[in-house]
């Protein structure tokens, strides 16, 4: 058969229109090109041919047991769709927690961070209670509350409920991106050790997030036996942290290990000299730009020492400092306002 016959085989089921259709169809080059005026909806659509079958009674395709019904796959669509939005406005979340980071290190009047910070907080609290199994959003609210108890907290009480609300954060978020930072606190000191073993490099932040807001939270507790007995723990996630990557953070896991070891005198089997070390090794790394590593040297190591003219002359050295690195402006303005309030403490201190 030539392919003249074939063509009337093919289409004789079909309507004049139908077959009008359908070698418009061939000669335009395909169902791309074939376009079709719809008698009753006057839509342009693309049409195969087929169409004509569904417009004439005789063809049998309009409605009946050969519709397709598209509602499952509407609904699908719907799902996906509502999905994307909720991971965009999680994704925005974050840049917004890490542009608000940003801002915060480069802004030079505390005053104005402490009063605006509270607000942002309660905000991502607020995302917390529709999301909370966000490990990112756990941490990022982890860390932002730390940094506010830390430099901000107004008055004891204060601060232990916000180092306490970090340090819940801390965990749950730190163990959502990490297992063996599950319940850390809740193990023997040898299964500890066995679980810092398990930990990879990627799980760097979360668990040097949750060893600094744990610290915090001892420090805010520092009365409390039961914290204190804690500090161990706390230091072996940072002694990791250091050996995995000892510039992490512009070696700010190093300021923390030399306040640990800043707690205790000799006497009492404490290791000042180790703690000089380490506040030496965390100036270094920072490049001279954070000062808080000399407030803490001087409010930690001299007073733990009862050194007098080493915590008057690194004190007055934080205050005359031209340092002005943008990362660390809110932090070095908190750092040369508690300087001079510790100087002006020092008789008080040392007498």
């Amino acid at each position: 058969m030539d392919r003249r016959g074939r063509d009337r085989g093919r289409y004789r089921h079909q309507s004049r229109r139908g077959r009008q259709a359908a070698r418009r169809c061939r000669l335009r080059g395909g169902l791309r090109a074939c376009r079709l005026d719809h008698a009753r909806s006057r839509r342009r659509r693309t049409d195969d041919g087929r169409h004509a079958d569904a417009e004439h009674g005789r063809g049998g395709r309009a409605g009946g047991a050969g519709a397709v019904n598209f509602r499952p796959l509407l609904v699908l669509i719907t799902l996906a769709l509502l999905a994307g939005c909720s991971a965009i406005v999680e994704r925005q979340t974050q840049r917004l927690a890490d542009d608000l980071e940003t801002a915060i290190r480069q802004y030079e009047d505390p005053a104005t961070i402490a009063d605006a910070l509270p607000a942002y907080l309660l905000l991502l609290e607020a995302r917390l209670q529709s999301n909370p199994d966000d490990a990112g959003l756990l941490l990022t609210t982890a860390r932002l509350t730390g940094t506010y108890a830390t430099l901000f907290g107004n008055g004891e009480a204060s601060t232990r409920r916000l180092t306490r609300r970090a340090l819940a954060h801390a965990r749950s978020g730190a163990c959502l991106r990490a297992q063996p930072l599950c319940g850390l606190d809740e193990i023997t000191f040898e299964r500890l050790d066995a679980r810092i073993g398990k930990l990879e490099s990627d799980d760097l932040p979360a668990a040097y997030l949750l060893a600094t807001t744990w610290v915090g939270w001892i420090d805010s507790h520092s009365d409390d036996y039961g914290a204190l007995a804690d500090l161990p723990r706390a230091q072996a996630l940072l002694e990791w942290v250091v050996e995995t990557a000892p510039g992490h953070d512009d070696g700010a896991a190093w300021l923390y290990l030399a306040v640990l070891h800043s707690q205790r005198p000799p006497a009492a089997g404490g290791r000042p000299d180790l703690a000089r070390q380490y506040f030496e090794r965390a100036r270094r790394v920072s490049e001279g730009n954070n000062l808080i590593v000399d407030v803490m040297l001087a409010d930690h190591y001299a007073r733990l020492l009862f050194d007098r003219e080493l915590f008057v002359s690194t004190l007055e050295g934080v205050v005359d400092s031209e340092v002005d690195a943008p990362e660390y402006r809110l932090v070095n303005a908190v750092a040369r306002q508690r300087a001079r309030e510790l100087l002006a403490q020092t008789e008080r201190i040392f007498d």
